[in-house]
C-alpha cells in the first residue's frame, strides 16, 4: 500500500472503531429500516446549575532584609602616611615619592573582618627611572584592606592591601601580586 493508502485506510478503520463504540450501526434489517435505538438508562448524576468560584490568595513574598555590617572603626589606615583613619578617599602606597597611589575611594564595607573599596590606582612606571617615570591611572581598582595589627600607640590599623586589578609589573614585584604591606605607624 502506498502511504496515502494506508493513511486513509487506518483512518477509515479508526472511524468505524469509533462510530461502532458510540452505538452506532450502519446495519439495516430485512425490511431495509434501521432497527428502533435501544436505550439504558442511565444512574441520575447532578450537574450543578451554578458554578463556584474559588478565589485562592497566593501570599506576597517579601525578601530577606539586607543585614547591614556597622563599619568597625576602631581599626584604621594609614592614608596619608601620617595618621590613621577610617575610610579615607586616598591611600598612599609609597610614601617615600608618592609614586603609587589609591584614589578616589569609594568604601563598600569596613568590617573587623576587612575593608573594601574601588578608586583609581595611580602609580609611576619609574621608566626609565622613577625620577623621570610617567603615571598611569587605573580607574575601576578593586581595594581590599586585610590583616589589623597594632599600630603606633597600641591602636588596629589594617597592615596589608591588595589592587585588582593590579599594574604591569606588579605580579612579578616583591610581593608576586599578593597583598602588599602598608604602613603600621607614622613615616
Amino acid at each position: 500500500m502506498k502511504p496515502l493508502g494506508l493513511r486513509l485506510w487506518v483512518l477509515a478503520t479508526c472511524f468505524s472503531v469509533a462510530l461502532t463504540a458510540c452505538g452506532g450501526s450502519s446495519t439495516r434489517s430485512a425490511s431495509g429500516t434501521r432497527p428502533a435505538p435501544t436505550t439504558t438508562s442511565r444512574p441520575s448524576t447532578s450537574i450543578p446549575t451554578s458554578t463556584t468560584v474559588v478565589k485562592t490568595t497566593v501570599p506576597t513574598t517579601t525578601l530577606p532584609s539586607t543585614t547591614v555590617v556597622p563599619s568597625d572603626t576602631a581599626i584604621g589606615v594609614y592614608g596619608n602616611c601620617t595618621n590613621p583613619s577610617v575610610e579615607p578617599a586616598e591611600i598612599v602606597l609609597a610614601c617615600a615619592d608618592y609614586g603609587a597611589l589609591l584614589q578616589g575611594l569609594h568604601w563598600t564595607s569596613w568590617t573587623a573582618a576587612g575593608a573594601t573599596a574601588v578608586g583609581t590606582l595611580v602609580y609611576n612606571d619609574c621608566v626609565p627611572d622613577c625620577a623621570n617615570g610617567e603615571h598611569h591611572s587605573t580607574p575601576g581598582t578593586t581595594v581590599t584592606l586585610s590583616v589589623p595589627v597594632h599600630g603606633a600607640g597600641g591602636s588596629l590599623v589594617w597592615s596589608q592591601v591588595q589592587e585588582n586589578p593590579e599594574p604591569p609589573g606588579y605580579e612579578t614585584g616583591p610581593y608576586h601580586g599578593g597583598p602588599q604591606p602598608l604602613p603600621t605607624q607614622p613615616d
